[in-house]
């Protein structure tokens, strides 16, 4: 019973002093949860785990990961020594690079014969930083086994590891290590190695040969996500025997050089994430999962000087900034102007729905009466899901433009509506084919003198192999963070620079040598030509989603008038909205394809200025259309009833000859029915699983469609000397989520068109 006593006292005296000394860990604990959430639990940078592994520069960009990994860990490790009353006492701005804060540990000489509490005190204060730090790097390591299974990868380590348990088993070992005496236990169990010294050296070699023998393996096949943990777990091994043994490490290498190699690594990073913020459009060069490190970091090391400069005024100046900020970016969301969509002045007059489907069928009256067999009438919807969605869109109404000969824009397709990324693809196939129209010539989507069988094949390849993700995560941790709080200066925001990116992007690959930005474009000018006739035959209509906030309600941005139809009904008309405030104007189609497509955080929500009855102003706030509807399938199945209509009222000896057909351009994901929930998780479950049986639930309502579904597809990793594939060089890629695209993921989506050729050209071939 005095043992059991005694036990419990211990506990309650270790278990407050490690309460106490993780608030003075507190920003390395915001870090670690931070980390955590993005790469456990955020679909988007889940998915950059996969990028990193599928990199072009794998030998570049996974060393840079680590060795932010690294400078975070030695971070996390020294920062917190710092801000203990006998180290900061004596630091100056002088002094604080190659400072020595080990003033703190002046009672560690005497711990075995203090009192517990005091062993306990001087033991945390030595090892729970380092804990801390190892911590860090363990979920990284587990992240990659985590993503593994939710890209249902199965392998050795998925089979034998579940991350969450591994997780949780880990951090009671560091607990275990937390504790003085079962770590003395272990440091004494530990010492009976012969030539430790010795031991600890060779294995610190050895884990480096390791981790780079491991990095020159890579295939970029998802297998060697296995590699990327192995070299994961060896990081952070090399970590755990270098700080657990920093006494032994110190006594060879300078201590003053030390700690002035740590802080000045971090300065270093947070300098040049403030210069890459001035000049953002050099992050794009960068993998997106190293910038997410790299302003996580930059944000840690703002704290650490705000904590430092309080407690040398002794102040509370990082707890006062803090609240400061929240205050005033909730002051200033109010009435800043930073995220206001740009509007442009429009001179087109939009036609009512059914007047314009008139004009199309009248001018296509000769084409359907000399076909043989039935004409096909194609509406499509486009599932949303990041660049992966826009490049699968791009390349199925490429290969039926080609196939075509253009027959396919220019005479079947009556509409295009989708959401997120599909709506984007639909967008950009849609400016370069009506600027051919316009034109009266055809154009090429494809990439001309292709002899490489592993080269890509498509302009639309070309354009999505860019990254777009990089300066989002930038803008989104840096300048625009610095806007919301401060609200001071003038400069384009993280969704101005998407546009900025696809624009620069698409005019590379398809009008690089006209001064005219097609993208750039009002949205109704696209339909200047087609509403007065000018052109011999009528556009399709391209549909534009969105989601309005603050309502949740579907707005449609349509070149044509809607609102009156009650097939239609309900879905509101963006630009009749905008206009009743802003008369004569729209906005850009660059600017209706992100405010289309805006992923939660990652792309900001877009604002238009509006009077209220009572002349107060206020901004309608606009996002993502896949909140509501992932395919654009309600307006697809509105159009067809509209279109049924006109045909039956105007054209009806046309009715036998036209054959509506619904094309629909999808992921292809199945997806997995989750075990029962408890009573805790069901709402959120509802919650996340709700858009996925909507969109099934709209796409189920299309009768008479054809479903083109994306799905992982084997490609040659590489070719033998003779140029012949050999099947022990295939790898099938994972595709991930977000707006950036390995070059082996770009190659496979174009590996899968290959397969549903024969399913588009039967839709060609309809009758």
């Amino acid at each position: 019973m005095v043992k059991l006593l005694l036990f419990f006292q211990q506990f309650s005296i270790w278990f407050k002093i490690l309460l106490s000394e993780l608030s003075n860990n507190l920003i390395s604990l915001f870090f670690i949860l931070a980390l955590y959430f993005a790469l456990w639990h955020f679909p988007q940078t889940i998915d950059l785990l996969l990028i990193l592994n599928q990199a072009d520069a794998f030998l570049f960009e996974v060393p840079l990961y680590f060795l932010l990994l690294m400078v975070s860990s030695f971070l996390i490790w020294n920062i917190p020594k710092y801000f203990y009353y006998y180290n900061y006492k004596d630091i100056s701005f002088s002094n604080l690079i190659g400072f020595i804060p080990n003033q703190h540990y002046k009672f560690q000489d005497k711990n075995k014969s203090d009192r517990y509490h005091n062993q306990v005190r001087v033991h945390l204060r030595k090892v729970l930083p380092r804990i801390l730090a190892l911590l860090l790097l363990i979920i990284s390591a587990l992240s990659i086994v985590n993503a593994m299974q939710l890209f249902e990868l199965s392998n050795i380590y998925t089979n034998f590891l579940d991350p969450t348990y591994t997780l949780i088993y880990c951090i009671f070992f560091l607990l275990f290590l937390s504790e003085p005496i079962l770590y003395g236990h272990l440091q004494e169990f530990i010492s009976k190695i012969p030539k430790t010294n010795a031991f600890i050296v060779l294995l610190s070699v050895g884990l480096v040969i390791f981790i780079i023998s491991i990095g020159t393996l890579n295939t970029q096949a998802e297998k060697d996500l296995g590699n990327l943990f192995l070299s994961n777990c060896a990081l952070a091994l090399f970590f755990f025997t270098l700080s657990f043994n920093s006494y032994r490490f110190l006594k060879e290498f300078p201590q003053k050089l030390f700690y002035g190699l740590v802080l000045f690594s971090g300065f270093i990073l947070l300098f040049s994430f403030l210069v890459l913020n001035f000049v953002p459009e050099w992050v794009s060069r960068i993998n997106p999962l190293s910038v997410l490190m790299l302003s996580l970091l930059s944000l840690f090391m703002i704290s650490f000087v705000l904590i430092l400069l309080g407690k040398k005024l002794k102040l509370p100046l990082f707890s006062i900034v803090v609240i400061l900020c929240w205050f005033s970016s909730r002051n200033f969301s109010e009435t800043s102007d930073h995220y206001q969509l740009t509007l442009k002045p429009s001179k087109v007059d939009r036609p009512v729905m059914e007047q314009y489907m008139y004009q199309w069928i009248q001018d296509r009256v000769n084409i359907i009466e000399k076909r043989e067999g039935k004409f096909p009438v194609f509406l499509v919807s486009s599932e949303g899901g990041g660049s992966r969605a826009g490049l699968w869109s791009f390349l199925v109404h490429s290969y039926l433009y080609e196939k075509s000969k253009g027959r396919y824009f220019e005479e079947n397709l009556l509409s295009l509506t989708g959401a997120s990324g599909g709506s984007v693809g639909n967008a950009m196939f849609f400016a370069e084919a009506q600027l051919a129209m316009s034109n009266n010539k055809k154009t090429s989507f494809m990439i001309k003198s292709v002899n490489d069988p592993m080269t890509l094949k498509y302009k639309a390849s070309a354009v999505y192999k860019e990254n777009y993700l990089s300066v989002s995560i930038l803008s989104l941790f840096g300048r625009d963070l610095f806007k919301e709080i401060t609200s001071l200066f003038r400069f384009k925001n993280r969704g101005e620079l998407l546009e900025e990116q696809w624009d620069k992007s698409y005019r590379k690959y398809f009008s690089e040598k006209s001064d005219e930005r097609i993208l750039s474009k009002e949205f109704l000018s696209f339909y200047k030509n087609s509403i007065n006739k000018i052109e011999k035959i009528t556009s399709p209509l391209l549909f534009i989603n969105t989601t309005h906030i603050q309502t949740g309600n579907y707005n449609v941005i349509s070149p044509v008038k809607y609102s009156h139809l009650r097939s239609l009904t309900g879905l509101d008309d963006f630009i009749e909205d905008l206009q009743k405030s802003h008369p004569n104007s729209s906005i850009g189609l660059l600017t209706a394809m992100r405010i289309n497509a805006g992923f939660p955080y990652i792309t900001p929500v877009g604002g238009v200025e509006k009077t209220s009855v009572s002349d107060k102003q206020y901004s309608d706030q606009y996002a993502d259309a896949g909140y509501y509807d992932n395919v654009g399938g309600i307006v697809s199945k509105g159009i067809e009833e509209v279109f049924k209509e006109v045909l039956r009222d105007s054209f009806p000896q046309l009715l036998d000859k036209v054959k509506i057909k619904h094309i629909i351009i999808a992921n292809g994901e199945e997806h997995k029915i989750m075990k029962a929930q408890t009573q805790y998780e069901a709402p959120l479950t509802t919650l996340q699983n709700v858009r996925y049986g909507h969109t099934q639930e709209i796409i189920k309502k299309l009768k008479s469609s054809s479903v083109i579904k994306l799905k992982s597809t084997m490609i040659p990793l590489s070719l033998n000397s003779e140029g012949v594939e050999e099947e022990t060089l295939m790898i099938k890629p994972v595709l991930p989520l977000g707006r950036y695209l390995s070059t082996v993921a770009v190659r496979a989506m174009e590996a899968r068109l290959n397969e549903v050729k024969p399913e588009l050209d039967s839709i060609l071939e309809a009758n």
